[in-house]
């Protein structure tokens, strides 16, 4: 059963790191983030299962009296150096120490958006301050020279140089201070996401916690290391180590149990998925890496001091994260270049003179002479890649100069695809061509005559239209009548009537509401002659209602595209055999009273694919600014928001959790599961609702500031403009990621703001040389930017609460303006989402941004058909959302607002502005990180996108072109929920007369 010299060690070091490793990858992405309390002791309680199990088939291990007994060792040094034995107390100590580590653990990531990163990352200098510790045993080698080499007189400067890297402390220090200042350099690089850190936090105890729990990493590492380099077998080591997990995760459960007993305000665990299968796959894997982890460590006790593991374990996870910072130097990803290549040098020189210092001769299967070459080899690497990169850094166009162009040519693709009929017969061949050869549906004639006459500019691209129904071509006619009526009972739904030619609606006379009603019957009436009977669900309410599960909307949309729409989609018996897939449960009135935001979260991430980031989990890291969710909408424009329609799927957005009150506050009427038929204003990606032109309460009762103002935009104010009130209900959640309050805060970062500020710096594009217009992106002091730039935003009104105090005070409300249309750009925001019924009176138009009558703020048509320039920040799509083309019609801003300042610097520019430190002295320019920068204002372009909007508002979104709209979502849905459907179509008359003449 023996080994190899060394078989038995490299095999336990392979392991140790691997599981490492591992952990790291893949710990954010599964659900234990989500409950960190409740997986702890899982986890805790897993990994103690399987190292009690390991225990059992310790003749196998390698070890002290293990299957692999040898001298030589992977990570161990010359000659084994014990440490003192263990006290009895000792044992005790470390399972309780474990257990406040938790808690410090759980309390710093309940406010982790005030924590410091890189913390971890000093871990090895706690260890090693404990290995000079007066009293601790001589550092190995140093005893064991032989006297006869001190008086060798061969022996050259070079041996006495590594005589003093292998012995000296001071090389150890030097060594362990490099590798720990790399990998802090390399995991301190993220910008700060816009998630707030609020003065109620206190970010003084945050991070005093962290260094504590710092302190105690290391009490923990250095008792675990005595306890179980004392043990006399493996078996007994690995018994040790999962009385230790155990009793650990035991105390942990008695503590926090404790705590929520007598203290009500601790946090309880951010529960989102529940325990399910996949939660326990998760917590049973990861138990088994823990013990992998911390077995294998074990079985090295006896030959290394727990420095060389700890300083191992920092250089590979600091210099994978530095690799991966300086590869994404070069652009706007990672601006901290020297930063990345500085972390990646430190790192590798402190490894180089590290395993010289601590006598390791191998670092798992590699020798420690390749690892130095490995490692120089990697300083050339990255001074290589650091330096092309640096050439990739400066841009001689401007993303949004090119996504303007960009958005003419696409403007003009978009009216050839969508207007390309100018007659009947060419209408309803491109209908088939773009709808899979199925023929229009009935009075598809008197919808296009009825369009012509209004003047739409749009025939053709009614996408919208069909994307909202096809689905429900894969239910029976008689379940989606049935199903409307049932929606029909639910709260804050309409039933509008078409019988006979004529529209009405179900709501009584003194029903706030009656009045948006009536304003859709009137619009309904004036087509409603050419509509078969039928009743329509609609939506009062700001939130849209049917949140149904991804894998369902596509069952029912793969069953209607079987057959192609050209053919029958349903026969008789694949329409019984949908009933049968009904659900068992049917759809009534006896839904929950209420939701939790957990369970709203869940349904939310239900609706996105399987492998994408939202369907996997939370965003647990408010703290950093999320890359990966907004890559894939600003791909190719640096920080700027590319791909608007992209930009407003959740799916590849998992921050967005934390990012907006729509997310984290539960509606108050659930959402309805089963895709049924509901036909709202506005919706989010994640809903399945029926899209109308369905005006709010406020725009009815003309308190909405809905009137347009085309006074000469070269004479407002060159200001970005924004109002609005605090939602009724304030929590903790809205007040660190509430979209209204995360801007507020943002454009409101002075000078004397804490510098724990989750925003204290910005990204921007600068410009480098005015002769050849090269810009670069920068990070400059937000507070710089607010005095540079002309902000008018704040709240009208905040909402005050006691348990949590309003960061939103005097500094952050102002007075809405008069005239808020005076300004030339006006910032338009999704409305604030609170828990709360809502209140007819002040009902919103999600995504519209319609703010209280009160705040007087104009409305984004309103905005569109002014001399006004709409930046738009929304996760809502209405009718007309197709219609429109970013950055031609528009200013779309991300939800994160992390390139607000910068778009707005594009159209106001800096030049001309004094300076924040010399405010009368510098007029030339603004004195940006320590330079003049002359950014030249654009105002000619957001001129002329102002003109184009208000052009195009005029002509495809006006009253008639509702009215189009609504006329053929209802032909289309007047078809859907016939019988006889699938033989039901418009015939033109040359088939008419084909007919005929065959008959």
């Amino acid at each position: 059963m023996a080994s190899g010299a060394t078989g038995g060690s490299q095999l336990s070091a392979f392991c140790a790191v691997a599981s490492f490793l591992w952990l790291g990858h893949s710990i954010e992405s599964h659900q234990l983030i989500e409950q960190p309390r409740v997986s702890s002791i899982l986890v805790l309680l897993t990994a103690g299962a399987f190292s009690y199990a390991a225990s059992h088939f310790w003749q196998w291990l390698p070890g002290s009296n293990g299957r692999f007994d040898d001298e030589g060792g992977s990570l161990r040094p010359a000659s084994t150096s014990l440490p003192k034995r263990p006290r009895r107390y000792f044992l005790p100590v470390l399972i309780a120490a474990i257990i406040f580590r938790l808690e410090l653990f759980h309390r710093v990531t309940a406010d982790l958006q005030c924590s410091s990163p890189g913390v971890e990352a000093f871990l090895p200098l706690v260890i090693l301050f404990y290995e000079l510790l007066p009293g601790r045993r001589a550092r190995v080698g140093s005893s064991t020279k032989d006297s006869e080499d001190e008086n060798d007189l061969g022996r050259t400067t070079f041996d006495d140089v590594a005589d003093w890297v292998a012995e000296s402390k001071q090389s150890l220090t030097i060594s362990t201070l490099l590798i720990s200042l790399g990998a802090c350099l390399a995991s301190s690089q993220d910008m700060r996401s816009t998630y707030i850190c609020t003065s109620f936090d206190n970010t003084t105890l945050v991070r005093s916690l962290q260094w504590l729990g710092l302190l105690l990493d290391g009490v923990i590492v250095i008792l675990l290391w005595r306890v179980l380099a004392w043990a006399r077998t493996n078996k007994s080591r690995l018994m040790s180590l999962s009385v230790v997990f155990l009793a650990s995760a035991v105390g942990s459960g008695f503590l926090y149990s404790s705590l929520r007993m007598f203290l009500p305000s601790v946090p309880l665990s951010h529960h989102f998925k529940g325990i399910d299968a996949l939660y326990v796959f998760d917590v049973v894997t990861d138990g088994f890496a823990v013990a992998v982890l911390f077995v294998s460590a074990s079985l090295l006790t006896t030959e290394k001091t727990p420095l060389s593991l700890v300083g191992i374990f920092t250089f590979i996870s600091g210099l994978v994260v530095g690799w991966g910072k300086l590869k994404l130097t070069g652009g706007a990803e990672n601006t901290m270049h020297g930063v990345a290549y500085l972390a990646v040098v430190l790192i590798c020189l402190g490894t180089s003179i590290f395993v010289y210092a601590n006598n390791i001769q191998r670092v798992v299967l590699i020798h420690r002479t390749i690892l130095v070459a490995f490692m120089f080899i990697s300083i050339i690497a990255a001074t290589i890649v650091a330096i092309s990169n640096n050439r990739n850094d400066y841009l001689f166009e401007h993303p949004i100069e090119t996504m303007i162009f960009k958005a003419r040519t696409n403007a003009d693709r978009y009216l050839t695809h969508a207007a390309s009929s100018k007659s009947l017969p060419v209408a309803v061949n491109e209908y088939k061509a773009r709808y899979g050869g199925r023929d229009p549906p009935p009075k598809f004639d008197e919808w296009y005559k009825f369009a012509v006459d209004h003047k739409s500019p749009i025939i053709d691209d009614f996408d919208q239209v069909v994307h909202d129904i096809r689905p429900f071509w894969g239910i029976s006619p008689s379940k989606i009548r049935d199903d409307i009526q049932r929606v029909a009972k639910q709260p804050g739904i309409a039933l509008l009537k078409v019988a006979n030619g004529t529209a009405s609606h179900s709501l009584s006379r003194d029903s706030e509401n009656a009045m948006v009603m009536d304003e859709l019957v009137k619009m309904v009436n004036k087509f409603a002659q050419h509509l078969p009977d039928m009743d329509l669900p609609i939506n009062l309410d700001d939130r849209p209602r049917v949140l149904t599960p991804w894998e369902d909307v596509r069952r029912f949309t793969e069953k209607a595209k079987e057959k192609g729409f050209g053919s029958k989609l349903l026969t008789k018996r694949e329409d019984e055999t949908d009933q049968e897939e009904a659900p068992s449960q049917p759809l009534d009135i006896q839904q929950p009273s209420s939701i939790s935001v957990r369970k709203y979260q869940e349904l939310t991430a239900l609706t996105c694919p399987p492998g994408t980031a939202t369907r996997a989990g939370i965003h647990w890291d408010v703290r950093d600014f999320c890359l990966s969710c907004v890559r894939p909408h600003s791909r190719g424009s640096g920080i700027f928001l590319n791909d608007f329609a992209v930009s407003q799927s959740i799916c590849h957005q998992s921050d967005l959790f934390h990012l907006h009150s729509f997310f984290f506050t539960a509606p108050a009427v659930p959402p309805l599961r089963d895709l049924v038929p509901v036909f709202s204003r506005s919706k989010t990606s994640s809903y399945s609702d029926i899209l109308i032109p369905l005006p709010t309460l406020d725009e009815v009762l003309k308190k909405a500031n809905t009137q347009p103002d085309t006074s000469d935009f070269d004479m407002k104010t060159p200001a970005l403009y924004w109002r609005g009130a605090q939602a009724e209900q304030v929590d903790g959640e809205m007040l660190h990621g509430g979209q209204q309050e995360r801007l507020v805060h943002l454009v409101s970062v002075n000078s004397s703001s804490s510098s724990s500020s989750s925003s204290s710096e910005t990204l921007m594009l600068i410009p480098q040389n005015e002769v050849r217009s090269r810009a670069a992106y920068e990070r400059v002091p937000t507070s710089l930017l607010n005095f540079l730039l002309p902000f008018d935003i704040g709240f009208s009104s905040v909402t005050p609460s006691a348990s949590h105090p309003s960061e939103f005070t005097t500094t952050t409300t102002l007075p809405p303006s008069s005239n808020p249309l005076q300004n030339q750009y006006i910032l338009i925001l999704d409305p604030p989402f609170s828990s709360s019924l809502p209140s007819s009176s002040s009902s919103l138009s999600a995504g519209s941004s319609q703010s209280s009558p009160s705040n007087n703020h104009p409305t984004f048509l309103a905005t569109l058909r002014s001399t006004n320039l709409p930046f738009s920040s929304t996760l809502f799509s209405q009718w007309y959302t197709p219609r429109l083309q970013p950055y031609l019609h528009f200013i779309p801003v991300d939800i994160r607002f992390h390139a607000l300042h910068s778009t707005l610097a594009y159209f106001t520019g800096l030049k001309g502005k004094a300076s924040a430190a010399d405010r009368l002295g510098n007029t030339r320019g603004a004195m940006v990180n320590g330079r003049e920068v002359r950014l030249k204002a654009r105002a000619e372009e957001a001129k002329w996108i102002v003109e184009q909007g208000a052009k195009w508002a005029g002509k495809a979104l006006r009253k008639e072109d509702e009215e189009v709209y609504l006329f053929r979502v209802l032909v289309e849905w007047g078809r859907v929920i016939q019988d006889g459907r699938d033989d039901m179509g418009y015939v033109g008359e040359s088939r008419k007369e084909a007919k005929k003449m065959e008959g």
